[in-house]
């Protein structure tokens, strides 16, 4: 059972997420240390059992690597393991004019561009099984990354999850094997906001409230970042279409920035436009789903009219109820499967994630579901 071991220097984390991120979605498993410990875990433990369950090594070569004692400790052990095994598993790969340690052929992402060296590097990688390996369920990773502040990258997430389907058909994925990849502006801001609450006694625009409010929503970010995991896991689970997460991270991570905007001493900004992810008005409901017309549901399983969640869809699927004047099935008419993944299973899972009630569970089949015009 293994993965891809990357062995890098703290200081190349970017590039080493990427590359990470690459891989999976290529089909080939990845192992990293950030991605796997959580804190009272024993570095040295981590980064040793990861190095002996590991079939093959990539070691990034930098002049951060170079100095790093661990990175050299962790190549010495893996070039250990070749000479007693026989076998080549080793691949160093080059992202600055660093000299290279070991006297092989490397991967070099220095000279080349990122797309076309990631191609070799795969190939590399696939012709020595790593595409095959027989990775523990509990080891698999998916990665969730932003490619803008709150779209999620739907390719790699739609292949990352195929080719961890392809390896485990019965998987059931845990919110703790997703990784959050910092998209750049975000992680900026949940810096920027950790700085403010470390240095608030010296600030002079200091009040007791403006603390409680600091210390409120770094609190409320980190509880949006467990639901997007959560809800993730959930729908993917459920076997949902990938729209459905798509639509669920966008609401999560928008409701995210704007907490985190308003942090922000200055005006404007990242984040200010993400106020509409609330979702509280027509206005705001229509522009953040970019439609013209939504109409304002309730929707619950039938026989538990208490428990019911206030939904948006487009007016086209909700004229049956202006004709009749009454509540319906969800699916009586012509089914709505658009409706489902980019409204209905989003907006519910988000509501009920963020307001959870004893009352009320998500309606997951919604031959059960009837709708009414709230």
């Amino acid at each position: 059972m293994s993965n891809v071991f990357i062995s890098h220097a703290s200081e190349d984390k970017p590039f080493v997420l990427r590359l990470a991120v690459g891989l999976l979605a290529k089909g080939i498993p990845v192992w990293l240390d950030s991605w796997s410990m959580t804190l009272g875990d024993s570095l040295r433990d981590a980064i040793y059992n990861g190095l002996e369950q590991s079939s093959l090594v990539v070691v990034v070569v930098s002049d951060a690597a170079i100095r790093s004692g661990w990175v050299k400790r962790e190549l010495a052990v893996a070039l250990k393991r070749e000479r007693q095994t026989g076998r080549r598993f080793v691949i160093p790969l080059r992202i600055d004019d660093t000299a290279m340690p070991c006297d092989r052929l490397h991967a070099d992402f220095a000279t080349r561009g990122f797309s076309e060296a990631m191609d070799d590097l795969a190939q590399v990688l696939v012709s020595k099984g790593a595409a095959e390996m027989a990775v523990l369920p509990e080891r698999e990773v998916l990665p969730l990354r932003f490619t803008r502040p709150v779209d999620l990258d739907a390719a790699v997430l739609e292949v990352s999850w195929k080719h961890m389907r392809r390896r485990h058909p019965d998987l059931v994925l845990s919110p703790d094997q997703i990784a959050l990849v910092e998209e750049p502006e975000y992680g900026a801001l949940r810096r920027s906001l950790h700085h403010r609450i470390d240095g608030i006694a010296q600030d002079p625009d200091y009040t007791p409230e403006v603390e409680r409010h600091l210390k409120d929503m770094n609190d409320l970010a980190a509880r949006l970042e467990v639901v997007l995991r959560t809800g993730v896991a959930e729908l993917l689970n459920r076997g949902k279409e990938i729209d459905a997460v798509l639509w669920f991270a966008k609401i999560i991570r928008a409701r995210a920035l704007y907490r985190l905007w308003t942090t922000r001493m200055i005006a404007g900004g990242l984040g200010q436009g993400w106020r509409i992810a609330a979702l509280h008005d027509r206005k705001d409901a229509c522009s953040f789903f970019g439609t013209d017309d939504l109409d304002l549901v309730d929707l619950w399983r039938d026989g538990h009219r208490t428990g019911y969640f206030i939904l948006w869809l487009p007016r086209r699927d909700v004229a049956d109820l202006y004709r009749h004047g009454r509540p319906q099935r969800y699916y009586d008419g012509l089914p709505m499967m658009m409706s489902e993944h980019i409204y209905v299973y989003p907006q519910m899972l988000a509501e009920h994630l963020c307001y959870p009630l004893k009352t009320r569970e998500p309606v997951w089949d919604l031959a059960e579901a009837i709708i009414g015009l709230h």
